[in-house]
């Protein structure tokens, strides 16, 4: 049971250490032991378990009314007290709750302790590999944007690239919780590095679904050369970022105005055509962002969530129209359908899960 004690960490949201961690951290392991108390004396007492799965899900279900991150605790809570309902009667009552307590303090300072081992490294490292990934994702899109190639088999793969780039996105910002000092010179920034590569993302994902404007613009002018050339321009700078950040370096002054004059120029010879101006302002806001190494539009990385407190969470739980009501009653529902299930093969208690 000790070593699902991180499984359940993870669920509730415990594996990254944000703000108010200590106290979530400690109202995670209260609500482990008291659910998995909860279970096991209500066992002793002989009340029904798909009764009791049924409305320990409805009882905990109003801290899903509180704030999406205490909504994990819910789900973390009754895989706490499934665990321990395989020990009830077998071995003292005190010992299931003893183990989570122990469990979820050991795992919370490990996961507080490496980032401060650590620092800022990993995000580092990610973010070296979004800057990459952009990168390729660029040089791939208006290769295939000047080669004539048929959008469905070239859609795909750019497709499979823009995943990745979400991916990374998304691990940043999980990695963005694990800095240990936020006014830090360096990891100020990073952060800042971090919201270039977004307005990168923004500007280097967009598309212009206009194949057949693509290649009349071709046809009629240089537009193939001038689009390729500034596309490698661009390219190449990304992946000197990229290394710079993963090798603490400072970038270098970047200028590409003879390339963005010639597609300025392009564009205005064929003001008709959507082509040319979509990647002029696109690629001139790249190559700004390259520039300047500062984001073109203001975000908040880490906003703090809304939460309410817990006597109007509760108000609003009771309520038939409540999103968190309908989730708990689903999950209670689920588990006492498996147990009931269990109690007619006759299942040892952990093997229904």
């Amino acid at each position: 049971m000790f070593s699902l004690v991180p499984a359940c960490c993870n669920i509730a949201g415990l594996d990254t250490p944000h703000k108010r961690f200590f106290k979530r951290l400690i109202v995670g392991g209260s609500l482990f032991a008291f659910s998995s108390v909860l279970l096991q004396q209500a066992l002793l007492w002989h009340v029904p378990l798909p009764a009791l799965m049924l409305g320990l899900a409805l009882v905990l279900g109003v801290t899903g009314e509180i704030s999406p991150l205490h909504a994990r605790l819910l789900p973390a809570r009754l895989v706490a007290a499934i665990f321990a309902s395989s020990t009830a009667g077998t071995v003292p009552l005190w010992q299931a709750p003893l183990l989570y307590a122990i469990g979820t303090v050991w795992y919370g300072l490990f996961t507080w302790f490496w980032p401060k081992l650590w620092k800022e490294q990993p995000m580092r490292e990610t973010l070296s590999q979004l800057y990459l990934e952009l990168a390729d994702h660029f040089e791939a899109k208006y290769s295939l944007l000047t080669q004539h190639t048929d959008p469905q088999t070239a859609l795909p793969p750019l497709l499979v690239r823009q995943q990745k780039v979400m991916d990374l996105i998304s691990l940043l910002y999980q990695q963005l919780n694990f800095l240990p000092h936020a006014n830090n010179l360096e990891q100020k920034r990073l952060q800042r590095a971090f919201q270039v590569a977004m307005d990168l993302q923004a500007h280097i994902t967009v598309s212009l679904h206009l194949p057949e404007e693509v290649q009349k613009l071709v046809e009629q002018s240089q537009a193939e050369a001038i689009i390729r050339r500034n596309a490698l321009v661009i390219a190449g700078p990304v992946r000197v970022v990229a290394h710079d950040i993963l090798y603490h370096q400072h970038s270098k002054r970047f200028s590409m105005s003879h390339e963005l004059a010639a597609l300025e120029k392009m564009a205005a010879q064929h003001p008709d055509n959507p082509v040319g101006q979509f990647c002029y302002y696109h690629f001139s806001r790249i190559a700004r962002l390259l520039r300047t190494q500062h984001p073109l539009y203001r975000r908040d990385l880490m906003p703090g969530q809304h939460r309410l407190p817990f006597w109007p969470a509760l108000a609003s739980y009771l309520s038939f129209k409540s999103t968190a009501l309908r989730n708990a009653a689903r999950l209670g529902v689920t588990l006492a359908v498996g147990s009931s299930l269990g109690a007619v093969f006759n299942l040892p208690k952990p093997y229904w899960i």
